[in-house]
Parts: structure tokens; C-alpha cells; sequence
């Protein structure tokens, strides 16, 4: 784990950007309907850090609050200038921001531990099929 190293993500024109400390404790790639329409792509993924990790949050971004395939609400931050998306925070892990993962300018970022909602996606887009994948969202444990 990086624990020391501090990552920068940024929007297409650099005006807004997060600093995160460490590796994220999550990394699913997700095929729901609000990611794939963020995203403009096939499907998302987004690396979730816990609030302790996230150094400074810079630049002016405006918030879009939707729901998603889950029936819970996602905010995305996006910049006002060029409309990326960078970070979003999920109703479901509220001490959590995520983080687009295309937008770090770093490659060493873990792999995805998990595919969900891939009854989504389009069946030519692949990815590793060691992953745990889904065809909705992933199984609650029962205890």
C-alpha cells in the first residue's frame, strides 16, 4: 500500500483538482446507467478514499445530486469550465469521496476488486476476468 503517497486527480482544463493520500480503500468498475452517462463511456470507475485521506479539494466545481440504479443518491462534482466529473460522494459510503480514475495523471492505482451492475455494459467492452463481476449491484452480506 502507498500510504505515504499522495495522489492529484484533475478536470480536463485543470481548474479543479483532489489530492489524496495513499491507495483508495475501494475500486469497483460500474456499469450503471448514472456512470455510464458520466462517464460518456462504456462503464466507470471510480477509486473511493476515506475522508482522512483526501489532502485539499481545489478549484470551484458545481454539484449534480441523481439517483442511480441502487435507488440512493450520487453527487458529482464537476468543473463549471470543461464538465468533467471528478469526484462524487455516494449516499451509500458517506465518510468516503470518489474519485474518476481517469482523471489521475499516476498508472499505479490498484486494480478494480470488483465489477458491478455488468448486465450494463456492452458486451464487446471487457475487462480482467479474474474480477468478482455482477450483473447488478454487489450481493449484501447476510450476517
Amino acid at each position: 500500500m502507498a500510504e505515504d503517497k499522495v495522489r492529484r486527480a484533475e478536470c480536463a482544463c485543470g481548474q479543479l483538482s483532489v489530492e489524496v493520500a495513499g491507495d483508495p480503500e475501494f475500486l469497483p468498475i460500474c456499469g450503471c446507467r448514472y456512470c455510464r452517462k458520466r462517464t460518456g463511456s462504456v462503464y466507470g470507475a471510480g477509486a473511493y478514499f476515506n475522508a482522512s485521506q483526501v489532502q485539499a479539494i481545489n478549484g470551484d466545481s458545481t454539484v449534480f445530486r441523481r439517483g442511480s440504479d441502487s435507488g440512493r443518491y450520487i453527487e458529482g462534482n464537476f468543473c463549471p469550465t470543461c464538465g468533467t466529473t471528478l469526484y462524487w460522494r455516494a449516499e451509500l459510503w458517506p465518510d468516503r469521496l470518489a474519485v474518476a480514475v481517469g482523471c489521475f495523471e499516476d498508472f499505479d492505482l490498484p486494480k478494480p476488486q470488483i465489477a458491478v451492475y455488468t448486465e450494463h455494459i456492452q458486451g464487446w467492452a471487457g475487462f480482467d476476468g479474474d474480477i468478482p463481476s455482477f450483473p447488478g449491484a454487489r450481493p449484501q452480506p447476510t450476517s
